[in-house]
């Protein structure tokens, strides 16, 4: 039997699009490995990207912004672990990095990423507008990027629920659901059905639950939905 020929990370991400194609597998295959689902999108951006390796680009820009985007990213789990003995400054040097990854680099695949962990920060912080806004350019920049723009599409609907804007929220999810794709589904009907509920709209609330019982057995929303119908 022929030897299977090893291809190196180098050779992976060799290119943009090639890392990108890398990138949403990667995704598909921690969030598929994770439970509960990640509310937004940074749980499973950081585990990616704590690997991926943007190093590895041959272009200049490229390594100082993902460099610079690195620094931001530790920065920011510094925050969220909690660690008392992170000082404060560094805290919140994140944001800043960042916004300058997306100014000074923005056609980079780091200043990407960094508006979607951005985008991420903002929500945790109680910034739900900005969240939306940076989001919402993410969107943009990960065009034809399904994966990648599912976890997008689900930190809006999570920004916009936090904003009580319901409906909004409902019409995120909905864009989930919609796809062909079954990535991330069965999480994403059970949050529809709780928009349905919080718009008093209850046939259509139990019409996503029942899709959850009947497709989605395994998904972390199932008990809960399964409560729903049955009450």
């Amino acid at each position: 039997m022929a030897k299977k020929k090893r291809v190196t990370r180098k050779q992976l991400l060799k290119e943009p699009d090639e890392f990108l194609t890398f990138s949403a597998k990667a995704i598909r295959f921690v969030a598929d490995n994770q439970r509960p689902v990640f509310g937004v999108a940074i749980g499973v951006a950081v585990v990616l990207l704590a690997f991926a390796g943007f190093q590895y680009f041959s272009n200049l820009s490229e390594r100082r912004a993902y460099a610079m985007f690195e620094q931001g990213r530790l920065n920011y789990l510094a925050e969220i672990s909690g660690n008392k003995t992170t000082p404060a400054k560094e805290k919140e040097q994140a944001a800043g990095q960042f916004e300058e990854v997306i100014r000074k680099y923005p056609s980079t695949n780091a200043a990407r990423f960094s508006l979607i962990v951005y985008a991420d920060m903002s929500y945790h912080r109680g910034d739900y507008q900005k969240a939306i806004e940076l989001y919402k350019k993410a969107l943009g920049a990960f065009s034809g990027e399904v994966a990648i723009q599912k976890l997008i599409l689900n930190g809006l609907a999570h920004a916009y629920e936090a904003k009580k804007d319901y409906r909004s929220a409902a019409e995120y999810f909905q864009k989930i659901t919609d796809t062909q794709d079954e990535f991330m589904k069965g999480d994403t009907y059970y949050n529809l059905g709780r928009m349905m509920e919080a718009l008093n709209r209850p046939e259509k609330a139990l019409e996503a639950y029942n899709k959850v019982l009947q497709d989605y057995p395994d998904s972390a929303g199932f008990r809960i939905a399964k409560e729903k119908v049955l009450w």
